[in-house]
């Protein structure tokens, strides 16, 4: 399944590394606090709880959104976009980060 990781986090040292731990799980940055990818809902709900650990006990949070395959295909884009990391391609990122 393909998800969305999106997160607002005010201090620094935590967004960082919430940060890592989305890329380690093999999501793509396509924002400043919004990661992409394919994965198993085993994986993420793995990353939900390292990511709980760093976050908690604050007003800190993150969001991942499951999204289809045919609705993700269906997407639509508006503004600058670096169109080499989407062209021809049904996922922005796919596989384990290599």
């Amino acid at each position: 399944m393909f998800y969305w990781v999106i997160y607002d986090i005010s201090e620094n040292k935590k967004r960082g590394r919430v940060a890592r731990i989305c890329k380690n799980y093999g999501f793509r940055r396509v924002q400043k606090s919004a990661f992409a990818g394919e994965t198993s809902k085993n994986k993420v709900e793995m990353l939900l709880l390292e990511c709980n650990e760093i976050i908690e006990g604050g007003d800190d949070y993150l969001f991942v959104i499951p999204n289809c395959t045919s609705c993700f295909n269906g997407k639509m884009i508006t503004g600058c976009l670096d169109e080499k990391r989407v062209r021809n391609q049904p996922y922005m990122f796919v596989g384990d980060g290599a």
